[in-house]
Order: structure tokens, then sequence, then C-alpha cells
């Protein structure tokens, strides 16, 4: 286990203290220095640069970073040291992410754990203090000041979720983005100047650890029985226990030639054909449940791999017909992971308050009874349909506060991963980020804060569209990651009224092209909505044109996959 900093699972104080001015800079001026230890890590190394370039960048002064304080200089204190300056606890462990910072007299002290604690402190001294805002992989907020004063400081923070993925487009690709929003999960291993990124290995990995390819000819007893025959499409035979070995000897060989990551899969494939063979079928009614037999099946392997790697963790989906817990005696083994999916729910409402999702909330139950370790699968945005406006903002920070309380040791949200943007995504996964460290932040404080930085002159109509969509969500509205344009959600009002501020928001960008840019990538759910609506219309009025000269100058990703705006109107004959 991480040893914390010595703050609460979430804390987040700010301790303010009248005292003589002290400034960091003043007209391009500092008396002080950045001190960074000669057994700096590489993060916090990079960290104090960042810390001098932000600071250069905003108030035109270029801090020297030294290895030992100056007497004569005023001093900001990068990284855990022993001669730092004031009551220590106890040195934090390399991977504790929390990080304090505070004053002591003139000093600034900013440290956490050596691979990211430290960085993420200064990052969010930086970003709570200086007001730098890291919006999207090209976009940041850095204001200049003319000076910046020093006030009394005590801060503190830990992550309320352990393990923090988001995979949307920005967080799957920059690093930099990521570390700069407090993530600390990559889809695959990366270590670079933002530390280590941790990785869960692999996605419904039966045919990738028994590729059909390779041994359906000669072993079709391998696979699934699907309408009374052996099927290369359909899932494993897990009581097949010649297969059994051969996957954990390919799982191994996995394990040693891509060490590292924090987890690794075996998980069903994306479909509903469990195996129907007699002998998976008594280990179904023996452990209560698809579920159960697959359990049964991953403990053989998870006891297996624990013979020569005994730190490795084995995942597996409770999944569709696996989601729900297994009713009879089995538990996953202690080097078990759950990664538990609700593909199924309601996403207009929390899944604590919605009737239509007390089976999810039953199933969680269930789960928390038996596993030590359950990782949440959750999903952000209407696959098939990218650009539909999808209003789920205010159920995000309930859901992660309901995922914490039930003690999940990670979320993964997955949204556009493929799409460089899609109806609000930017603001999305900039608010996943903050809201994956803290689900106790309002979420439209945070929205005003994005827009404002994001949409400049354009903001106001911009945050009262963005209103207008979470208007849409009513205690009897409903709609899941299958949402399509027929939804009751999107009536004709809405659609005009969303128009009318739209334009308000290209009116109020002015000559400012990129943030033009910006209110047409929102125009776009619109004319998207309108185009599937009454697509002949939309041809007629040139709702048409004005989407494809919206989408040629930018990304053209409509769905997942992906499938394209030209695809789609070739494919329904408006090409």
């Amino acid at each position: 286990m991480r040893r914390m900093l010595s703050v609460v699972c979430l804390l987040t104080v700010t301790i303010f203290v009248a005292h003589a001015e002290n400034y960091l800079f003043r007209n391009g001026q500092s008396d002080y220095e950045i001190v960074v230890s000669k057994q700096a890590s590489k993060t916090e190394r990079n960290a104090a640069t960042e810390f001098q370039m932000y600071v250069q960048r905003i108030g035109r002064v270029t801090l020297p970073i030294v290895s030992a304080p100056t007497a004569s200089r005023k001093h900001i204190f990068i990284g855990w040291q022993q001669q730092l300056p004031g009551v220590l606890q106890q040195q934090p462990e390399a991977d504790d992410e929390g990080f304090v910072y505070y004053t002591v007299g003139n000093d600034l002290v900013i440290y956490g754990g050596s691979e990211r604690g430290t960085m993420y402190g200064v990052f969010t001294f930086l970003e709570r203090e200086l007001g730098v805002h890291w919006l999207t992989s090209s976009v940041s907020q850095v204001l200049q000041q003319k000076k910046y004063e020093l006030c009394a400081l005590s801060h503190a923070e830990q992550p309320v979720i352990l393990n923090r993925l988001d995979f949307c487009y920005d967080a799957l690709r920059h690093t930099d983005w990521t570390a700069h929003n407090l993530l600390n999960c990559q889809h695959r291993l990366t270590d670079g100047q933002y530390g280590r990124l941790e990785a869960y290995w692999g996605i419904h990995t039966f045919h990738t650890l028994i590729p059909p390819e390779r041994y359906f000819s000669t072993h079709p007893e391998y696979f699934s029985i699907y309408q009374g025959k052996r099927s290369d499409k359909a899932q494993l035979c897990l009581s097949n226990s010649a297969m059994q070995k051969e996957l954990v000897r390919n799982l191994k060989e996995v394990i040693r030639t891509t060490p590292g990551y924090w987890c690794y899969d075996v998980s069903q494939n994306d479909n509903k054909f469990p195996c129907e063979c007699r002998k998976c079928q008594k280990l179904v009614k023996k452990y209560g449940g698809q579920s159960g037999a697959m359990l049964w099946f991953v403990n053989k392997v998870a006891a297996e791999v624990k013979k020569e790697f005994p730190q490795v963790l084995i995942g597996t989906f409770a999944y569709q017909y696996t989601r729900q817990a297994p009713k009879s005696n089995i538990r996953p083994a202690d080097n078990v992971v759950i990664r538990l999916c609700d593909i199924e729910c309601c996403m207009a409402h929390s899944l604590e308050e919605c009737e239509q999702n007390r089976s999810f909330v039953n199933d969680m139950n269930e789960w928390r009874r038996i596993a030590r370790r359950i990782y949440i699968w959750d999903y952000t945005t209407g696959f098939q349909h990218y650009l539909l406006p999808f209003p789920n903002f205010k159920t995000l920070a309930a859901n992660y506060r309901y995922f914490k309380e039930s003690n999940v040791i990670g979320i993964m949200e997955e949204g556009a991963h493929d799409a460089p943007w899609s109806e609000f995504s930017e603001l999305k996964q900039w608010m996943i980020a903050k809201l994956l460290w803290n689900p106790y932040q309002d979420t439209d404080s945070l929205a005003q804060v994005f827009i404002n930085s994001y949409y400049g002159k354009a903001a106001p109509s911009v945050m009262q569209y963005y209103q207008l969509c979470q208007s849409l969500v009513h205690p009897d509205s409903h709609f899941t990651i299958g949402i399509n344009w027929k939804s009751t959600l999107y009536n004709d009002s809405f659609v005009a009224d969303g128009l009318t501020l739209l334009r308000k928001a290209e009116a109020a960008a002015g000559n400012d092209k990129e943030t033009a840019k910006r209110v047409n990538r929102l125009t776009a759910q619109l004319h998207y909505l309108k185009f599937r609506k009454a697509p002949a219309q939309s041809v007629a009025d040139g709702t048409v044109n004005r989407m494809k000269n919206i989408m040629k100058t930018d990304s053209t990703i409509v769905r997942e996959f992906g499938y394209t705006f030209d695809q789609l109107l070739k494919d329904t004959g408006y090409h």
C-alpha cells in the first residue's frame, strides 16, 4: 500500500495569514530562487523547470534553479529535501501522489511523493495560485501579471480515486496534458519526464491470448459451443483444461515481454455467446451464474500466474452476461481485479438516484461483498452519435463519489476516444480529470472556469448553451450510450434556442478565428441533429453545407471507429 502524506483521503486546505508584503515577482524582478536537491527525481527536476518557465511567462522574470539555498535570496523548495524549513512529516513514499505546499517566513515549500506527488503539487500551485489552466493538448491559459504577492499558505491534497484513466482523445495521446491535469493512467505504459503512468494491459483478451487463427483449426475444442457447434466468433470453453494451460502459458509470456502493467486482463470477448457445452453449464449452475463460471476460470489462471509473478494482478470483466455477481460460494482471489462496467445504465441521472440503475447498484453491492478490488469502466458519450448533445455533466461527480464510497480502486472514463472533438468533448475530458482527482467540487463552477478560459468573449453565450443542454434532463428523461436523434430529449425548441445562443457566441467571437472555430464545433451538434431528424430539409436549407464547412477544417468523425461525416452522407444518399 502507498504511504500517504499525513492528510485525510481528501483534504484541500488553504490558509491565508496577514503578513508584510512579499512578492514572488514584481515588475520583472524577483528575490527568489528555486531549490531542487541533487537527489531529486526526474519528474521533480522537470516540475522545477516548468515552475521556472511558467513564472517567466507570467511575470517576465527567470528564477535561477540551484541545488542548495543561497543565504542572500528567498527560496522555493521543490521536492523533499533534508534542509526543508518548517514542521515536516515523514518523507512520503515515492509513489505517494499526495502533496503539500506551504510558506515558512518568505520561503515556499512544495513536496509530495517523488514520482508524481511533487509534480502534482507544482502544477496545482500554478493553477490555484497563478491561474494557469491546461485546457486541451494545444490550449493553455497563462495570463501575464505585473506582480504576484506570495501570501502565507498551507495547502494539502490527496487524490480521491487511486487509478484515474480519462479514455478521451487528448488524454490518450498527450502525456503532458494528462500529467498537468493530475491523471495517472494511460492506455499503454509510458515513462518520461512526467513520470511513470500506470496502465491496465488488455481489453476483451480471450482471443488475444488464444487467437482463433492460431488455434481453431487444430484445437476447436478450446472455443465455445454456440448454437450446437464450436465457434471461433464467440468465447472460450472455460472448462477445457488444455486450453487453460495454454492460456496461462501465453499470458505468462505477455507478462515477461511487457512487464510493468498494474493489471493484466483475462476477459470475455465483446459478445454475448458464452460456451453452451455440458461441462461449462455445470460450472454455471455450481457457481451461481455465468460470472461464477468466469470467476472460477480466472481464479485458476490467477493462481498459476501467482506462482511465477506473485505481485501481478489479473483482471476480468463484470460485463453484460457476467455483470451480476455470482450467487454461490465463490469470490475473486486476492490477486484478481473485477472490472465492473455500467454500459446498460441510464446516463441522465446518477447511479444511486435513478430507478433504471437499481440493478447495477445491486450488482455493485454484491461485488463489494466478495471482491477485494473493483475497477470501474464508465461511459461518457453516445458512441453511435458523437456529436449529439449528451447532457450527463451533473452525474459525473455524484457517480465518482458513489464509486469512492464503494471502495473502488480506479475508474476508466471512456469517451470519444478516436475523435479530436465531439459534442462538449474538450470541456468533458478536462472536467473528468478534475473530478477524478476530487469529485467533491461543483460541476457548474468547473464548467464556468473552462468556458471562460476556452471561449473568451463568446463564453457568456456558450455557458447559456451548456446550461440549456443540461436542462434537457428531467426526472422522467432517460438515455444510455445508445442515444440517437429520435430521443424525445431533443425537441424543436431546444434546437432553435441552441442555435440562437450559438449565433450570439459566434458574433461575440468577432474576428477571433480560433474562438469562432471552437463555437462552430458546438454548432455542429445542432446541425448534425437537424440533419438526422430531417435530412432532405437540411440539404435544402443549407444545414448540410454548413456542417461540411465545419467538418472539412477539423475532425470528420461522427461515430466510433472512425466513421466520418462524408461516409454518413454517402450511406444515407445525401453525398
